[in-house]
């Protein structure tokens, strides 16, 4: 028998997530749920305690980045809540089948998502493959080389035009097994911004942001400029990235190309940029980090109050409202009237 059970416990190895942590632990605190903070100074000793049973874990917020490291301790951590019955958001599964970007791509591609045109090149064939005039032609030069496994940027060069930057890609990203070689996409220009954007998924909620990938500043998609400049397709294409890879939480990036048309270029990144705006100065607007917050503490809440007698009713109101409400967008995204 656990000495004591947690009811959310969010781990991450980002000291920058402090504003994340203290908004998930206010909440905790006004809903009567008890939180811990699983950091690089908690951690080993947190997964020690859950090991020996002396502590449970009921819902965990995963704010980590090295998912398909099976020797890091935060997935170690993942994989042990899970073992023991605790729900982790996301999975650590389904978080390692996403982050693998060619394995996703040709999901995403089967399922009529828009995605750059991409050849995909194994490991075992860099010294070899040859850049020949079709694939120019087809790609376009200059194209984007990323690798399959990575994250943060590294090993992704988007103005390669040769052989050789396919080997820089591989020594930057030495255990990836498969590299892509996409064509680029050229930014739209939209009303004096440009047709680039990261959206965030959270718990079936879309969060549309105008994105700078040089700059990396954020902007707040408003309704208005939805409508404007019809963008009604983000929230689509984000919808159909979730349904495919299952994930609850993560952040994409869809750009305008200059022939009209949406293209996912980042698929899926489980651990989204929660940087606060007023700590950083190309960080998430407050409001945006903050309405994140709400959202996956509703979810967590969720599964930490199941069985706490009172509360069930309630969340089962609730749970059939969601469902109902999917249902309803479901049917008028299909043309289904009732």
């Amino acid at each position: 028998m656990p000495q004591k059970t947690y009811d959310i416990v969010l781990s991450s190895p980002f000291s920058n997530y402090d504003f994340f942590a203290h908004k998930m632990r206010e909440l905790c605190g006004q809903m009567d749920l008890t939180f811990f903070l699983a950091d690089d100074v908690w951690v080993h000793e947190f997964l020690g305690k859950l090991r020996a049973k002396d502590i449970a874990v009921r819902a965990m917020l995963d704010l980590t980045a090295n998912q398909t490291d099976p020797s890091d301790v935060y997935t170690q951590l993942a994989y042990e809540v899970t073992r023991q019955g605790g729900t982790v958001i996301d999975d650590p599964e389904l978080t390692a089948r996403s982050a693998h970007k060619a394995h996703l791509h040709q999901q995403l591609v089967q399922h009529n998502v828009p995605v750059p045109d991409t050849i995909m090149v194994p490991r075992e064939q860099i010294g070899s493959f040859r850049i020949t005039r079709e694939i120019r032609d087809r790609l376009g030069v200059p194209f984007v080389v990323k690798p399959a496994w990575g994250d943060s940027g590294v090993g992704v060069i988007v103005d390669a035009s040769s052989e050789y930057d396919l080997e820089q890609s591989l020594e930057q990203a030495p255990n990836s097994d498969t590299f892509l070689i996409q064509k680029r996409v050229n930014m739209k220009p939209l009303g004096g911004r440009m047709g680039w954007f990261r959206l965030y998924h959270i718990c079936r909620e879309v969060i549309p942001c105008w994105w700078d990938p040089v700059t990396h500043e954020y902007q707040l998609v408003s309704p208005a400029q939805i409508k404007r400049f019809r963008l009604q397709p983000l929230r689509r294409i984000m919808r159909q990235i979730a349904q495919v890879s299952r994930m609850k939480k993560f952040s994409s990036e869809i750009c305008l190309h200059d022939d009209g048309k949406f293209y996912a270029v980042d698929y899926v990144n489980a651990d989204p940029d929660m940087n606060p705006r007023s700590f950083y100065a190309n960080g998430v607007p407050d409001e945006i980090v903050r309405h994140i917050v709400w959202l996956l503490f509703y979810e967590a809440m969720q599964v930490a109050k199941r069985g706490h007698g009172f509360f069930d009713d309630e969340l089962e109101a609730s749970e059939e409202s969601a469902n109902w409400l999917e249902r309803r967008r479901t049917e008028q995204r299909s043309g289904v009237s009732r």
